[in-house]
């Protein structure tokens, strides 16, 4: 797990804390708002019931009610007072005025009253008063009014009572609570992320630095290893010289009664150049790989002409393949590629790791081509390199993990002179440069064979496409 690995999970954990606590917050004040609503309407009942009883307390006990009362009464609860007396209402006109018609929402009083048996022209049966339950109905533009209708005998006539109060929306009623609790959330949310930033970076600091520790370890032991690689390899090449120099019919080479024929030294010797040449560019791999983690890996950034850059690598490259049996074609645009801000000699390096891989899983008789697109053709400020082989291809289960490092696919595509690390190299190096590296196969469908032009649908293979921005 390198730094960037690092970076990425403490991100995704802030966030996973981050919208989990946030999620419980707004649970939590969302409760709360519920619970604030139910006291908001409850708190209106209350006070229409507490207007209800005034009014029938005055109604019942006096003889008369000043009109100067009602109207304060109406003012005060935005409210609808109706007073009839052997139904004929009194002369009072109301000082308060509803959206819809006062005669309306009457009407409609009466109406729901009736539905429960309760008439303001008739005389209950009984000596006492008659009284509807809490009556729930809405306006003409749809707001919303509780109502109540009493009926009482009174000496030889009927009085009755009929209250109609206006409902205020709950929006409106919690229009202040609901801006406090928004900002709060918003305030409990940002303390949040901020905490579980602080939490995950202190959780992954022990990660952070064992990684760093071993990253440095790494660094260190391949600085170590390279001394007595070289060393070794002088050596060996100190031994050839000098059997080299000896003669076969000479004494020295058959003073020995255990002599070997030359045929044996040379071998050997041989073979533990090769084997030391393959140690070598495994530490120079760590060692790339370990600066990239510790970021101490850095690009020296020069005008690199693009064009040049790909007919020299081809030019390299193209007397190894021949040998091989390979053909090694080159596919530059008529326009000029623009000159990219890059290292020219990571880039080189991004291009043979590629060339290396595709030489290796091609077989004789095949061919192996370097396309590339300038940015106008794709209508974005960026360099697209493509490296196609017909080799056996990549299986789709190993196209995700191609580019980690140490791993390498199936025994079709493993060779002792590759350690699974030079595909992670390139990776790195064409991020560092502010670009992306993708595989696709190079004999998919017509779609793919889109994304790799002049590929033989046929002959199979892989397609390696690097995107390089021209403005970094």
């Amino acid at each position: 797990m390198n730094t960037k690995s690092i970076l990425t999970l403490r991100r995704r954990l802030t966030c996973l804390y981050a919208v989990t606590t946030s999620l419980i917050l707004t649970l939590v004040l969302a409760v709360s708002l519920l619970t604030r609503v139910r006291d908001v309407r409850q708190s209106q009942l209350d006070e229409f019931s507490r207007l209800w009883e005034s009014l029938r307390f005055r109604l019942q006990s006096d003889l008369s009610i000043s009109q100067s009362y009602l109207a304060q009464t109406e003012a005060s609860n935005s409210a609808v007072i109706h007073i009839e007396e052997n139904g004929s209402p009194l002369l009072y006109a109301g000082s308060w005025s509803p959206r819809t018609k006062r005669q309306e929402l009457i009407r409609q009083a009466k109406s729901l009253a009736e539905e429960e048996n309760v008439f303001t022209t008739a005389r209950p049966v009984s000596s006492s008063s008659i009284t509807s339950s809490l009556l729930t109905f809405q306006g003409d533009s749809g707001e919303t009014y509780y109502g109540r209708v009493m009926v009482i005998p009174y000496g030889k006539s009927v009085r009755s009572l009929c209250l109609i109060s206006y409902v205020p929306p709950i929006t409106s009623a919690l229009r202040e609570p609901l801006l406090q609790l928004f900002f709060l959330e918003l305030l409990g949310i940002l303390c949040l992320t901020a905490i579980s930033w602080r939490f995950v970076g202190w959780s992954l600091k022990p990660v952070a630095e064992s990684q760093q520790r071993q990253a440095e370890f790494i660094a260190a032991a391949s600085h170590e290893l390279r001394s007595p690689l070289a060393v070794l390899r002088s050596g060996i090449a100190a031994l050839r010289a000098v059997t080299a120099e000896i003669p076969d019919h000479s004494p020295e080479a058959h003073s020995s009664e255990k002599a070997v024929p030359r045929t044996a030294p040379d071998s050997i010797l041989s073979s533990l150049d090769s084997e030391c040449g393959r140690m070598s560019r495994l530490v120079d791999d760590m060692l790339l790989l370990a600066s990239a983690d510790a970021r101490t890996w850095r690009l020296n950034r020069t005008e690199t002409d693009m064009d040049t850059l790909l007919i020299e690598t081809y030019e390299a490259y193209l007397p190894l393949c021949r040998q091989k049996g390979i053909s090694l074609k080159l596919e530059l645009p008529r326009q000029p590629l623009p000159t990219l801000s890059a290292d020219g000699e990571r880039i080189r390096q991004v291009l043979a790791i590629l060339l290396d891989n595709a030489m290796t899983y091609t077989p004789a008789g095949r061919e192996i081509r370097i396309q590339a697109e300038t940015a106008a053709a794709r209508k974005s400020d960026e360099v697209i390199l493509r490296v196609i082989d017909q080799g056996p291809g990549i299986p789709d289960s190993d196209k995700a993990r191609i580019f980690d490092r140490f791993y390498r696919a199936d025994s079709a595509r493993s060779d002792k002179s590759h350690f699974g690390l030079g595909l992670s190299i390139a990776k790195e190096l064409v991020h560092l440069h502010g670009g992306s590296i993708e595989v696709t196969d190079a004999n998919m469908s017509r779609s793919s064979l889109a994304l790799c032009p002049h590929t033989d649908a046929k002959a199979g293979g892989s397609c390696f496409t690097v995107r390089l921005p021209v403005k970094t």
